[in-house]
């Protein structure tokens, strides 16, 4: 059987102070050191967590944010062109009322030519009558000279006309 004997108790002794000595040195701040690891894990976790929910919330925000810009731009665009199209039409009408000003313009200078040069034909022609007038009663007139007369200065006065 087992004999007990001093040293056996002693040995029993020192591992069981032994066991109270690392239970509180050892044994109870290695818990604690293995608690606190596990809640600093927990909270980092937690954070990161925490912290991804806020990179996709400031990411949304941004996409939000880009459309916006992007919509902006596709106004600002648009109103530029219709801008654009609106200065055209306006300069185009204007081209068109000026060509037509310019198209009246030339034609009331063309009537204005025309008429000048019908009053200067009628005054080369009163001239022209006047002097034929005036040659006919200046010589003596017979009727076969002053048949061919009166035919010539005719003829002469349809040909400058």
């Amino acid at each position: 059987m087992i004999d007990i004997n001093a040293t056996l108790i002693a040995q029993i002794l020192n591992f069981l102070v032994l066991l109270v000595i690392l239970a509180k040195f050892a044994y109870k701040p290695l818990l604690q050191a293995m608690d606190d690891r596990r809640n600093r894990i927990i909270n980092d976790l937690d954070s990161a967590e925490q912290t991804r929910l806020d990179a996709e919330a400031l990411k949304e925000q941004y996409a939000e944010q880009l459309a916006g810009a992007r919509q902006e731009a596709t106004e600002i665009v648009t109103k530029a062109n219709q801008i654009a199209q609106n200065i055209h039409d306006e300069l185009v009408e204007q081209a068109r009322v000026e060509q037509e000003a310019m198209m009246a313009n030339a034609k009331e200078r063309i009537e204005q030519e025309k008429q000048q040069a019908l009053l200067d034909i009628r005054t080369e022609v009163i001239k022209l009558s006047t002097l034929i007038a005036g040659k006919i009663v200046n010589q003596k007139l017979n009727s076969e000279k002053d048949q061919k007369l009166v035919g010539n200065i005719a003829d002469d006065v349809l040909d400058r006309r």
